[in-house]
């Protein structure tokens, strides 16, 4: 008898193997369909005959279970086979680049938590940049300085530092390895000459590690258009065919990041008329640049567009390119005097900074606000705070228009359903770019401490170690807090929920600690953000009292702190997966890289842009081999996400012989607060729900808001059961904690005494056996 039913299981973040899926040996499963990045699995007829009737892996004979593989193309990284020196280093600077895209993939995280356009509230507004949705322009202007500081704290590392100061009199550098030091001990302008190469190697190699990904898997395209539902962007076919802006937006990124590598020393030689007529050409490609990144803000998914900036961005580029080469020449045949640090890399950093703050300032209010208020708000925030150089009292005017970029931010009625209430953007632009400024800090100061001794790098990076370690402390005592807090209701567990055994009440409280996470991040964000703030006015101040002894021993314990912290970071995108090549930080990578690339083009890319397709055509596949088919979409973690948004891309009549099964979700308070336009409640068809709160016992206990009358969840009806339990440290309910039709509670325990059920195994219970079967059992007529 045909198979009637097609069970499809998707894993989530612990890329759960397909035999592990299926719940059968490894030997017993075979691949049908894709390649190690993405593929589909089934059962081995002949090993299916040998196993018990009874095993968990058996199926009925009307049901075709198969496994949908996607962590090859979250996890695996493109590597340099061997085992000699240069391929384990060149895996190496691999995992180091992807450290670098950490900040770059929060800002893209940042430009989906703002307020997305509504297409079904009828408009006659025609979207262009300066109506595109709050935040659209500046969001992609955020990337684009993510991506000068960057290149700006390389040039400090390799021209300033490296190039210049270790070639001057009296000063003893390391030289670099013989396999790297190809120039030996050349005259200092031939020094700077090659050290300039340096930034644009990394971001070619940026480029390189991006697209070497992207082109495996970010061009899938759908067999049938998807229904386009109004108020859904997940069903617009744009969301998952992105290649083509992308590749817009990285040409102009390429040309901003080369025409900061010759303003970084012919600001210098101004002097030289030749080097002032490349400052201009390169001050005004950048410029051009920067208004090509606004203006082609339209040029996303979520915006209806035309846009057609294909030539724009060549031109640009080439443009970049050529003043690039004749700075190279000039410097050789020239062969200007170095003799100082460079003006650029120390002050340029900073005046970023200052801007990149006030865009955070700003963000705290998009969803909360249309007026063009902050723009002006921003600017003057900036010209005040750039001014403490010359007038110290200008902080005086900074803080008062920070306070007033604040008190628009506040909370209004309603914000408590959105994450950190309604701040979103601003919180994850704040943590992308405190960790951006992070990562330049630990690579300046680190490699003066390698390199040489009485070295000087620019201020702002010592300035930012410190005030980094300060606000540390309030984050290290909110820590302590909760462990002393969990720790009273572990010795003594007080119940949780209902009545169940010791350990598992206490693993209750345990998971209820990371049910937190959003309040924790908002307050790293904002320590980031005044970490930052402190940064700046001291470089630009330099008040008396930053040179008293108690200020210049947090400086020097605050580069050890960072050292630490970088040490940690770096170390853990190195070292892990140092033999199977695997990218590091997993679950923050399977998180950030399920959205389209919009931001910035060096974001981590988008899995879901091929997993999405092919999800949506295999469901179609099955469904049209019968007219009595049904497919039911078995989910887990975020894996229910990609299986929704497939929903989503489901061409017109299909959805009504599909049925949606997740377990283990972070649908309702996590994604649907933070991204309410893409998965919120109107979409998802879900009650409103606040966060967790910080200390009480049961986070999660508090009143649901409303339901909306549209959704997937009333498109489906009966057809979509979610699974959960309280021990699971990311698994929720989609509707709620209270009976409902929807989401029911899986065994928290597998019979052993000594041990917890928490995010995984759900497949395997005998709540998910009872789940299959009832919607199985179902009438889809």
């Amino acid at each position: 008898m045909s198979p009637r039913t097609l069970e499809l299981r998707i894993h989530g973040v612990n890329n759960t193997p397909p035999y592990a899926m299926l719940a059968l040996p490894d030997h017993a499963v075979e691949q049908f369909r894709g390649d190690r990045f993405g593929s589909f699995w089934g059962p081995k007829p002949d090993k299916l005959a040998e196993l018990p009737a009874d095993h968990a892996g058996q199926v009925a004979q009307d049901v075709r279970r198969e496994a949908y593989s996607w962590g090859g193309m979250a996890r695996s990284s493109p590597g340099v086979p061997g085992s000699g020196v240069p391929s384990v280093l060149a895996n190496a600077l691999g995992r180091v680049g992807w450290a670098l895209l950490l900040p770059f993939g929060l800002a893209n995280v940042a430009y989906w938590s703002r307020r997305l356009p509504d297409d079904s509230i009828p408009t006659t507004k025609r979207m262009v940049w300066w109506n595109a949705g709050r935040g659209a322009a500046s969001t992609r202007l955020f990337g684009l300085g993510l991506t000068v500081l960057l290149v700006l704290a390389v040039c400090e590392v390799a021209i300033d530092v490296y190039a210049v100061q270790c070639s001057l009199p009296g000063v003893t550098c390391k030289r670099l390895p013989e396999f790297m030091d190809l120039l030996g001990d050349p005259p200092r302008h031939v020094r700077v000459l090659a050290a300039s190469a340096v930034p644009v190697l990394l971001l070619l190699g940026l480029l390189a590690l991006t697209s070497l990904s992207r082109s495996r898997y970010e061009m899938t395209t759908m067999r049938r258009a998807p229904v386009r539902r109004p108020g859904v962007m997940l069903s617009r076919s744009s969301m998952w065919e992105g290649s083509p802006r992308i590749r817009r937006l990285t040409r102009l990124h390429i040309a901003a990041g080369c025409c900061v590598v010759v303003l970084a020393t012919s600001t210098q030689l101004w002097q030289h008329g030749f080097f002032l007529v490349l400052t201009a050409l390169a001050g005004g490609v950048l410029a051009l640049v920067t208004a090509r990144v606004v203006v082609t803000a339209t040029d996303c998914p979520d915006v209806p567009s035309t846009e057609k900036g294909g030539l724009w961005s060549w031109l640009l580029m080439i443009s970049a390119v050529v003043v690039l080469g004749a700075h190279g020449f000039a410097l050789y045949a020239i062969a200007p005097a170095f003799d100082g640090p460079l003006w650029l890399t120390s002050w340029g950093p900073p005046v970023v900074t200052v801007a990149l703050v006030g865009s955070v300032l700003a963000a705290w209010s998009w969803r909360r606000n249309d007026a063009k208020g902050p723009l002006v708000l921003l600017v003057l925030f900036v010209a005040f705070m750039v001014a403490t150089y010359w007038v110290p009292l200008a902080w005086v005017g900074a803080a008062v228009v920070g306070g007033a970029l604040a008190w628009r931010a506040r909370p209004r009625a309603g914000d408590e359903w959105q994450a950190w209430r309604g701040a979103g953007p601003g919180v994850l632009l704040g943590l992308s770019l405190a960790s951006s400024v992070m990562l330049s800090t630990v690579l300046v100061l680190t490699f003066r401490g390698w390199v040489g001794t009485g070295l000087r790098v620019p201020s702002f990076y010592s300035w930012f170690s410190a005030a980094f370690a300060c606000a540390l402390v309030p984050l290290v005592l909110l820590v302590i807090a909760q462990a002393f807090v969990l720790l009273s209701r572990v010795v003594r567990p007080s119940v949780l929920d209902d009545e169940a055994e010791v350990l598992v009440v206490r693993v209750r409280h345990v998971v209820a600690v990371t049910h937190r996470a959003e309040n924790v991040a908002g307050v790293l964000s904002t320590l980031g953000v005044l970490a930052l703030v402190l940064t700046c006015y001291l470089t630009f101040a330099s008040p008396a009292w930053s040179a008293w002894w108690g200020v210049t021993w947090v400086v020097d314990k605050g580069d050890w702190v960072t050292g630490l912290a970088g040490v940690a970071l770096i170390g853990s995108f190195v070292g892990a997966g140092m033999l199977t090549n695997r990218r590091p930080l997993g679950l923050l990578w399977d998180l950030m890289c399920f959205l389209p690339r919009t931001a910035h083009p060096f974001a981590p890319p988008c899995y879901a842009e091929r997993a999405v397709p092919e999800i949506a055509d295999r469901a179609r596949e099955f469904l049209d081999s019968g007219r009595d088919h049904r497919v039911v979409l078995s989910a887990h973690s975020l894996g229910a996400v990609l299986a929704v948004a497939a929903l989503f891309a489901l061409p017109e009549g299909y959805l009504q012989r599909v049925q949606l099964l997740t377990y283990g979700v972070q649908l309702r308070p996590y994604f649907g607060r933070i991204f309410p336009e893409l998965l919120g409640p109107a979409v998802l068809g879900t009650p409103e729900v606040r966060a967790g709160a910080m200390f009480s016992c049961d986070p999660w206990r508090r009143e649901p808001g409303a339901t909306p009358d549209r959704g997937l969840s009333v498109l489906l009806g009966a057809n979509w059961i979610n699974l959960w339990r309280r021990t699971d440290y990311l698994g929720f309910p989609v509707h709620g904690w209270e009976p409902n039709s929807v989401d029911r509670r899986a065994s928290e325990t597998d019979g052993s005494p000594d041990k917890v059920e928490t995010h995984g195994d759900y497949h395997c219970s005998a709540a998910y056996r009872q789940a299959f079967t009832d919607l199985v059992a179902r009438d889809l007529g």
